[in-house]
């Protein structure tokens, strides 16, 4: 059988884009490397504007709320602030992406890795692992950071890659009260990157990223592990896992013929948070439509303006907060006006092109005014 679409990933980007395709009335296959629902190593922290993209119900995977944030910087002191409204919540990735993609009406394959495609005028075809053989009009990838796809029609040559060590950790009552509707994140170490816990139904999830070429395993474990003991929180005995974090490059052609680009697979990470999901459902979106209308000469821009100019700007603050990490928690951090922005980004309510817009006035105004911090540890 051949079909309209086929979707390569079944993470938020190729779930959401697989979601609206069907929805459309398109005969969508989507294919997925490993056996669904799957675990996919993920801090999980979702703005709940992402959910008001769907028309259906987000409550069955939501582990957590989130109405407080905590910033601890390397030397002990901390600083607290509310998150009104909740707008964060926490989810178990194989939980998360299965839920999207049990709403859509689309064929879906697993154990089915990809490992030769081919373009012609009428369109793609795909060979897996076993053997099989599928043909499509288009083919969307969104197969991750690593993506075999991009690889195979030659788009993202040239990636920048950090790298993130996730850790599910059994937690008993008193954690799980510490954090039950707070997450907290750790700045100022490790160089040009962060730690953090984020609370789950039973358990934390903790980890570190460390973006660009600095990332190195065997340090990120040693300080993952020294810094969650301070905390309380025992990582030994708990599997970690690793995850590649890529870097969105600019000008980057994220289509090739009637193949399109989405989610890790284009380079659609958060560079100072590493978040990854809100960007993956939209640029999903973004490619649904494209496949929609039959334009696919505009999708990359589409990308850029959307999503890629707003990560540029926050790759400017990244170079700013990593690079100068103790003047960044004394004046964005404990500026309180710097932070209500911060917060305001978190829950997915403003950009970092605002943000740097309103820079020097909330500098200035928010200089006499900084928040005081919790004494640092002895």
């Amino acid at each position: 059988m051949d079909y309209d679409v086929i979707v390569v990933g079944a993470g938020p980007a190729g779930a959401s884009a697989a979601y609206w395709l069907g929805e459309a009335g398109k005969r969508v296959l989507l294919l997925e490397k490993e056996r669904l629902p799957r675990y996919k190593p993920c801090g999980g922290g979702v703005p709940k504007t992402v959910f008001d993209r769907f028309p259906f119900d987000f409550s069955p995977v939501v582990e957590r709320e989130i109405g407080r944030v905590r910033f601890r910087f390397r030397d002990g002191r901390e600083v607290a602030a509310e998150l009104p409204g909740r707008p964060v919540a926490m989810v178990m990735r194989d939980r998360f992406d299965y839920h999207i993609l049990q709403h859509a009406h689309a064929d879906v394959r697993d154990g089915a890795l990809v490992v030769a495609l081919e373009q012609d005028e009428a369109g793609v075809e795909v060979t897996t692992r076993s053997g099989e053989t599928f043909r499509g009009r288009y083919l969307i990838g969104a197969d991750g950071a690593n993506s075999r796809v991009a690889r195979l029609v030659g788009l993202r040559r040239t990636r920048l890659l950090g790298a993130t060590i996730e850790v599910e950790v059994p937690a008993g009552d008193g954690l799980l009260t510490e954090f039950g509707d707070t997450v907290l994140f750790v700045l100022g170490t490790p160089r040009y990157g962060y730690l953090w816990v984020f609370p789950k139904a039973d358990h934390l999830s903790v980890g570190i990223g460390v973006f660009g070429a600095g990332a190195k395993g065997h340090v990120m474990r040693e300080t993952l592990q020294r810094e969650m003991t301070r905390l309380g929180i025992e990582v030994d005995g708990a599997p970690q896992r690793g995850h590649p974090l890529p870097v969105h490059l600019h000008n980057e052609p994220l289509r090739r013929g009637q193949v399109l680009l989405t989610g890790d697979a284009a380079g659609l990470v958060d560079p100072l948070l590493g978040e990854g999901i809100r960007h993956a459902v939209n640029s999903g979106r973004l490619a649904a439509d494209s496949v929609l209308t039959d334009n696919l000469s505009t999708y990359t821009r589409q990308v850029r303006r959307r999503i890629g100019n707003d990560l540029l700007w926050g790759g400017r603050w990244a170079r700013l907060f990593y690079g100068h990490p103790w003047g960044s928690f004394e004046l964005g951090v404990r500026n309180p006006r710097f932070l209500n922005q911060f917060l305001r980004l978190f829950a997915g309510r403003t950009t970092y092109r605002a943000m740097a817009l309103r820079a020097p006035l909330d500098l200035l105004l928010g200089l006499g005014r900084r928040r005081p911090t919790t004494a640092p540890e002895t």
